[in-house]
């Protein structure tokens, strides 16, 4: 549903062959299972119940569900089959809370709100945010969604990862989106709707440690596109999926090295 610079769905492939060829310490390694692509279709809601259903099948084995878009869209499905006691925590610019955008009521900008329309989090929070409207803000207050924005983690950092820490903290489980257009331009000119102003990298994978501590009821990475990018956001996106996982391995048998 990309609505500025289409692309994304080439992004799979394109992170596959950035993470053969990250090199990180041995010691650091983690056992992951590539199960493939979803065929494509034009259709978003088959698309989103395909998602569902795979998405269903590894958890219900215990196992630990990482999804790699695609656009953001692919959020509400991935998220909507995980534990009701769930954290949901959002990296991203914009809020993604609109009612309707382009005469669609699901796409990258919607999911959200469709996705709380759909189903109950104990605690939804939103990092990074720099881009959003009225409406969104509205929706935000109304579903008690809490919104760390970028500004306040560039000039407070310390403060907000404590803030981060302090919630998190309240919670057994954590499912983890990231939408890499959360950085910015500098570091991902390789995304559908860049946002100047965004986070640094370093910021990023401080945070994402955090929130991924518990246990990891899933994580997604979205909105690369590699036909803008020159490989800066393939390799932040690829180093922020394992930092997660490397997170989580510390603490739940889900995730094993």
């Amino acid at each position: 549903t990309a609505s500025y610079r289409p692309g994304s769905r080439f992004a799979p492939t394109f992170l596959r062959i950035m993470s053969e060829n990250l090199e990180v310490p041995e010691e650091r390694l983690i056992k992951l299972v590539d199960l493939g692509d979803l065929p494509l279709t034009n259709s978003v809601e088959v698309m989103l119940r395909r998602v569902e259903a795979v998405v269903e099948k590894i958890t219900m084995k215990g196992k630990v569900p990482v999804a790699l878009g695609g656009e953001h869209t692919l959020t509400l499905a991935a998220a909507s089959k995980i534990p009701k006691d769930a954290l949901l925590i959002i990296f991203d610019a914009h809020l993604d809370l609109r009612d309707e955008y382009m005469d669609t009521r699901v796409n990258h900008t919607t999911w959200l709100r469709r996705l709380v329309e759909k189903r109950k989090f104990p605690e939804i929070v939103i990092i990074g945010a720099r881009a959003y409207t009225r409406e969104e803000l509205k929706c935000a207050e109304e579903n008690e969604i809490k919104i760390i924005t970028s500004l306040e983690i560039n000039e407070y950092f310390r403060e907000c990862r404590e803030k981060v820490s302090k919630i998190v903290s309240g919670f057994d489980k954590t499912y983890v989106s990231i939408d890499i257009d959360v950085l910015d331009p500098a570091y991902a000119p390789g995304v559908g709707n860049p946002e100047p102003g965004g986070i640094t990298p370093i910021h990023l994978f401080q945070l994402i440690r955090i929130v991924s501590g518990k246990e990891l009821a899933g994580v997604d990475v979205v909105e690369v596109n590699p036909l803008f990018d020159s490989g800066e956001s393939a390799a932040n996106a690829v180093y922020a999926v394992y930092e997660a996982l490397l997170a989580a391995s510390t603490t739940s048998s889900q995730v094993s090295r």
